[in-house]
């Protein structure tokens, strides 16, 4: 039995009845519900006459939200909008939160591009992590390879058990991605060869069971994502790939995907056909979000192609 949370305005019986609509509809909606608790906060603490939403409702808690990011005021209205529709449903009076009430801010990707020859180098880097002996350096040398070769991101690829690997079929089961989605992610015989590897070498280190950890760096002891950050963050600087921002984990998330669209590009397969085979292999709740890597990528094909103008410039001046 789900334990709901106490609310307290006029409407909180009418709240109540749509987070069990939610978890009916198969949601485990628990960022729903906190956002909800401060809806009817807002209600209570303005004494909201219930039963209904009423137009001056909503205006106000649109207007106590202000000093929000916008990000974070999207977020909080798009949990009020859904229950004021579920509310209009019993109750025809009641008004429903307007769709385009925010403004629009174009939406972007915090990129940084690495060749796989970097990717090579930051493995390879690895045992600068602690030198000698230990199973850190080989964790993130896996750990890596993996978030290039999958698209996973940091917080899927550390919360992987070994229960969740099936080397047979070489694919790994994402339990609780983001919005809490499951998916499987298929692993290239590459990538499975580095995991065998891997599991290997961890004997020494953790036991086998099925809800053991799959990345470690002592004894049963997850692998946590500050660890990962760090020292992700020290071997780029010993790597020599900096930049304004600087170049993260999630990084290699972006770079599995716009390696993914140049590969079916070259093969000239419809890259558009295929972006909801990308979608659902990065787990993207939202098929938008797949779209933006088509952005990404098209200004890696604009650098390319001045680049490639810039080398023909060059041979030219020198052949003169």
């Amino acid at each position: 039995m789900r334990k709901l949370p106490h609310f307290v305005s006029l409407l909180a019986e009418r709240m109540v009845q749509f987070l069990n609509f939610k978890h009916m509809q198969g949601y485990d909606y628990i960022d729903g519900q906190e956002q909800l608790q401060r809806f009817d906060s807002f209600l209570s603490r303005t004494q909201c006459s219930g039963p209904v939403l009423r137009r001056e409702d909503l205006d106000g808690y649109c207007e106590d939200l202000r000093q929000m990011h916008l990000g974070t005021q999207a977020k909080l209205l798009s949990t009020v909008r859904q229950f004021s529709h579920f509310l209009r449903a019993l109750e025809p009076e009641s008004v429903v939160l307007a769709v385009r009430i925010l403004p629009r801010r174009p939406q972007t990707i915090r990129f940084y591009p690495l060749s796989a020859k970097q990717v090579g180098e930051l493995m390879a880097t690895t045992p600068i992590l602690r030198p000698g002996s230990g199973i850190r350096p080989a964790c993130l040398r896996f750990l890596i390879g993996l978030l290039y070769s999958t698209g996973l991101r940091i917080g899927e690829a550390l919360a992987l058990n070994l229960g969740d690997v099936d080397q047979r079929h070489a694919s790994l089961f994402v339990r609780d991605g983001k919005r809490h989605k499951e998916r499987l992610v298929l692993m290239s015989t590459s990538a499975l060869e580095a995991l065998q590897k891997w599991l290997c070498f961890r004997r020494d280190y953790a036991c086998n069971e099925a809800n053991a950890p799959l990345l470690v760096t002592g004894w049963n002891q997850r692998l946590k994502d500050w660890q990962a950050a760090r020292a992700f963050a020290r071997l780029c600087t010993h790597c020599h790939i900096t930049g304004s921002p600087a170049p993260r984990l999630h990084d290699l998330r972006h770079n599995y995907a716009c390696r993914c669209l140049a590969l079916w590009r070259e093969a000239n397969e419809d890259v558009d056909a295929l972006l909801p085979v990308l979608a659902n292999a990065m787990g993207h709740v939202d098929f938008h979000a797949t779209q933006l890597y088509m952005h990404i990528d098209a200004v890696a094909l604009q650098q390319a192609s001045a680049k490639f103008h810039n080398h023909v410039y060059d041979v030219l001046e020198i052949s003169k």
